[in-house]
């Protein structure tokens, strides 16, 4: 059965591709905006000599989103920072447990992340009352805890499903791997 794709593993790859398409177009919107929004400011600024007092903590928060949610895509794609040696040298069967072990560390870390950001998050509630486009402030920083238990849910999930269902490259790759035509 190595050639065949069960229908546990089809429906895990529709999933995965379906948010990895998600998340690109969340993550493209959101550059694109960002980027509109900076190049209006810089006209509004230099040719009119006004601007919007609002666009500067919103692109701040905006980057803040970006970052957050670029670690998440990451995370779903297995291409979050790590430190390869240890499979490197360990016989193939180790380096699989090892990436199972490693899987429950960092979604432990992320775990403990996520309830600290929300210990931050209200604090700001608390401290701050600030506005950002009508929402207090903290209700953007609502973003980190979010994503930290979103990317230990991840974690977990690549520590107990099969890795072979992990070892899958798309034949339309990614955009900028350098991918050439056939």
């Amino acid at each position: 059965m190595i050639g065949k794709i069960g229908k546990g593993e089809k429906v895990f790859r529709a999933v995965c591709r379906w948010v990895d398409r998600a998340e690109r177009l969340i993550l493209a919107l959101l550059v694109t905006g960002m980027v509109g929004l900076a190049a209006l400011q810089i006209l509004l600024r230099n040719v009119w000599h006004t601007g919007l007092n609002w666009a500067e903590p919103l692109l701040g928060m905006a980057l803040l989103w970006l970052t957050m949610l670029g670690a998440l895509a990451a995370t779903g794609l297995g291409r979050h920072l790590s430190i390869d040696l240890a499979p490197a040298l360990l016989p193939r069967r180790w380096s699989v447990w090892l990436t199972h072990i490693t899987s429950l560390f960092a979604a432990l870390v992320c775990g403990l992340l996520a309830w600290a950001a929300g210990r931050y998050v209200g604090f700001q509630r608390e401290m701050d009352m600030s506005m950002l486009l009508g929402w207090p402030i903290w209700k953007h920083y609502m973003v980190i805890p979010v994503v930290f238990w979103l990317m230990a849910f991840r974690f977990t999930m690549r520590a107990f499903i099969p890795a072979a269902w992990l070892a899958y490259k798309t034949e339309e790759g990614l955009p900028g791997e350098g991918r050439t035509p056939s």
